[in-house]
């Protein structure tokens, strides 16, 4: 058995909300740190055992778990409203030609399994997931070259960016 292969993808269930909760964070950190942003505007660093739980409801959370401990977790959820992603003249304009999309949300990777091919194995399964939906929106900071790259390297487009939150963050498209 492959290393990659002795992990359990699985949805997560809301007994797993503190876990994933706290691997969010621990992600969010590093996340934070690679991108230079300096203050506090992170949601997910002041996230709820409960606001995870109630994500985990009534979205489709994967993770991949090694035993009990969730080490990467990615949630998509499906939205009929594309257009509340838009936030300026040119992405209002990409966004109109769309009724719905997937949007990817609290993607993480454990420190010490990052460049393992997990997170592209849980972002390939997410992908998989928006069915009747032929875009796939997420944001991401657009000084986090390596994320950024990422998301590239799986087809994704930089639609445009904002700065409303501190720091210059892109909206990212997967036209499918």
């Amino acid at each position: 058995m492959t290393e990659e292969n002795k992990y359990i993808l699985r949805t997560a269930e809301p007994s797993d909300a503190r876990a994933v909760r706290d691997l969010v964070r621990e992600a969010m950190v590093h996340y934070r740190e690679e991108s230079g942003i300096v203050n506090d505007t992170l949601e997910s660093l002041s996230e709820s055992v409960e606001s995870v739980r109630h994500r985990i409801e009534k979205n489709k959370c994967l993770c991949l778990f090694d035993g009990d401990k969730p080490l990467g977790t990615i949630t998509i959820s499906l939205c009929s409203t594309p257009m509340k992603y838009s936030f300026s003249k040119k992405s209002s304009n990409f966004l109109a030609h769309y009724t719905s999309c997937g949007y990817i949300s609290r993607f993480a990777v454990a420190d010490e399994v990052r460049k393992t091919g997990l997170g592209s194995r849980l972002m390939d399964e997410a992908l998989e997931l928006p069915e009747g939906s032929s875009l796939v929106l997420l944001h991401t900071a657009v000084s986090n070259a390596s994320m950024c790259e990422f998301y590239y390297s799986k087809g994704f487009i930089l639609v445009d960016s904002e700065n409303s939150r501190g720091y210059e963050r892109g909206l990212f498209a997967l036209v499918r």
